[in-house]
């Protein structure tokens, strides 16, 4: 059947809308005269949606490429077929949508939360003028070209539908169904796959530094010349996966060294001004469980490493290079952390209470200073409460359910950062830059 042939959208425009979502939402509230949005088989191209509860909605293959849907709630709404092309959804609630045979080519959907929802392959039928029974479009549901950076598909039904090289950092897959998914060359840096179905997913090529992968299905995984380097797993995780050419983290029984005499050696190296001894380089070590409590380390390289449920408590790091390091539930309290470098980082869960993350000084360079770095970090959960964050830089940062009470932020970059959740009790956010921020409750 050609596409001339296919029935013609009604076409509705931003007045008709912006009733109809009114009384949506007086549906929604239970309020006399309110009813249900409908824009089923209609075409919206270009229409904004944005901020509004939609809730329950029916858009069933309506058409909607390059519609705006920013920070809109269409929970459980039905948008089977729907044709969502180069839309803008950062930030919207999808939980438990009806996303079958969807198109999101190109869309934006950006710490978009996507729980529970289904976006697995569908068809839409039409009769033709013979009585034969022709779907409306192949029914493949597509997400190729689309930034799902930060977005929540904990329990989402995805199957095939994700394309390669797609952009999924800090996206959370908890539980999800990725059976057979193309991830090829994807970024998945920062992203959760806790008891994700991966089997006979393509892998390869991806870059999974700062995600966990601990307690995913990867049977029959193809994760050829992917990165693992600070990862999260379990040896047995990959027990049953394709890791040929597969990048793992170096362990402490690789080096030349103990780590003792590598902090004796940059200990002299700091104490020489760089004349004796060497820089401490422990990119790419696997240091979990490791107890380095009150060492000092400053400015050595640690980037890359794994320093998950380590024990950093009271020691000066000040700028050191932990950038793209997993650090999940580590303990950095009361650390000295001046100019630390934590771009990238994965924080989950650790402690920095009381830590110093203010500018570091340079010595002989007057009213010259290097302040920390968080940029893209990923510190959900962590506590920052009692911390000295003045100058930080925090820019796109995910801070969801982080305890930031009694913290000192002034002049810190906030910038794009989501604080969903964020405890700011006794904190002055006012002397932030907050520009772009999210999840700030007033």
């Amino acid at each position: 059947m050609s596409a001339s042939a296919l029935p013609k959208p009604e076409r509705v425009n931003q007045v008709w809308l912006e009733e109809a979502m009114d009384s949506h939402e007086k549906y929604l509230q239970g309020i006399l005269g309110g009813k249900r949005l409908s824009v089923s088989f209609k075409d919206g191209r270009h229409l904004d949606f944005s901020g509004r509860n939609l809730a329950s909605a029916d858009m069933v293959a309506a058409e909607l490429s390059h519609a705006v849907f920013e920070g809109a709630c269409l929970a459980r709404s039905n948008l089977f077929g729907a044709n969502l092309e180069s839309a803008q959804m950062r930030e919207c609630d999808l939980t438990r949508a009806d996303l079958r045979g969807v198109t999101l080519t190109g869309a934006n959907l950006e710490c978009a939360n996507l729980h529970e929802a289904d976006i697995r392959n569908g068809f839409i039928l039409f009769r033709d003028k013979n009585g034969n029974l022709i779907p409306m479009r192949d029914g493949a549901a597509e997400i190729s070209d689309v930034n799902l950076s930060g977005a929540d598909l904990s329990g989402a039904k995805l199957g095939r539908v994700i394309g390669p090289r797609t952009n999924l950092s800090n996206a959370n897959f908890k539980n999800a169904k990725l059976v057979a998914a193309n991830l090829a060359d994807s970024d998945v840096r920062g992203a959760i796959f806790t008891g994700a179905d991966l089997t006979d997913a393509d892998m390869s090529g991806c870059v999974f530094q700062g995600a966990n992968l601990s307690g995913a299905i990867l049977y029959n995984t193809n994760l050829d010349g992917a990165d693992l380097t600070a990862a999260h797993f379990l040896a047995d995780d990959l027990k049953y996966a394709q890791t040929t050419n597969v990048r793992l983290p170096r362990s402490l029984a690789s080096l030349d060294k103990t780590i003792q005499e590598i902090i004796a050696d940059h200990i002299l190296w700091i104490d020489s001004l760089g004349r004796k001894g060497h820089q401490a380089d422990l990119s790419c070590i696997d240091l979990q469980h490791a107890d380095l409590s009150g060492v000092d380390l400053q400015a050595a390289v640690l980037s890359l490493a794994n320093l998950s449920y380590s024990k950093l408590r009271a020691g000066r790091f000040t700028m050191a290079n932990f950038a793209s390091a997993l650090a999940l539930d580590a303990d950095f309290s009361d650390a000295d952390l001046r100019g630390i470098k934590f771009d990238c980082a994965n924080l989950t869960g650790a402690s920095l209470r009381c830590a110093n993350l203010s500018p570091m000084h340079l010595i002989g360079a007057i009213g010259q200073k290097v302040a920390s770095s968080l940029r893209d970090a990923r510190l959900d959960g962590v506590d920052l409460s009692g911390s000295d964050l003045e100058w930080a830089d925090f820019s796109g940062a995910s801070l969801c359910n982080a305890d930031l009470r009694e913290a000192r932020v002034d002049n810190a970059r906030f910038v794009d950062c989501n604080l969903s959740g964020a405890d700011l009790r006794g904190t002055a956010m006012e002397l932030a830059d907050l520009r772009g921020a999210t999840g700030i409750r007033s």
